[in-house]
């Protein structure tokens, strides 16, 4: 995704239905309006479990 351009910006944890087990999202967002400090927050907000995991093969913007 870093080769399009996008970032990552964070990750969180939903329950995958039906199998009702845990899966971890990772948010990558690309910035049209170049305000690079803007993050999509609905998800981090909507999850109770979130966090910004150190990648070894990504940029954190």
């Amino acid at each position: 995704m870093e080769a399009l351009g996008m970032s990552y910006r964070y990750s969180y944890e939903e329950m995958w239905q039906p199998k009702n087990f845990p899966v971890t999202f990772r948010l990558y967002q690309l910035n049209f309006d170049g305000n690079e400090g803007f993050v999509y927050r609905k998800y981090w907000n909507m999850s109770g479990n979130h966090f910004v995991e150190e990648l070894p093969f990504c940029r954190i913007a």
